[in-house]
């Protein structure tokens, strides 16, 4: 084996990302001329107002849309029961304009939340981070 062979590849993350972005952009572009009217949707769900949970959620948003999807950000109080969160994401779950759902981690709430169940209330179908028990 060579000295080259033995070293890795030094890897980009912002090409790689770029790379991935592009080849999403195209497969939504495709998927929108096969389904006229189709508008990818996404919700991202965030309970609070962690400014360090802004800042990847205005990301997620930013990267939806250059690859055209269209995000959704729904900002819920701290305030938010357990119950009260399951029940937006049974709704969302059940929007078929919604084809893919993120709930912003850590939840900030001031009442307990069981994260864990939130995670797994979000349809594996629609699960875009894989945190529901069926997809890890």
């Amino acid at each position: 084996m060579s000295s080259a062979e033995e070293r890795g590849k030094l890897l980009s993350g912002t090409e790689v990302a770029a790379n991935l972005r592009n080849l999403l952009r195209s497969e939504v572009g495709k998927l929108r001329e096969e389904l006229p009217g189709f508008k990818p949707g996404l919700a991202i769900v965030q309970v609070g107002g962690r400014e360090d949970s802004n800042i990847y959620i205005r990301m997620k948003i930013k990267a939806a849309q250059e690859i055209g999807i269209e995000a959704t950000h729904l900002k819920l109080p701290r305030t938010i029961t357990e119950a009260e969160l399951l029940m937006k994401l049974k709704k969302l779950n059940g929007d078929p304009s919604v084809h893919g759902i993120i709930v912003q981690m850590p939840l900030d709430s001031d009442n307990p939340i069981d994260s864990h169940l939130i995670t797994d209330s979000v349809s594996p179908d629609k699960d875009v981070d894989g945190l529901n028990t069926i997809n890890e």
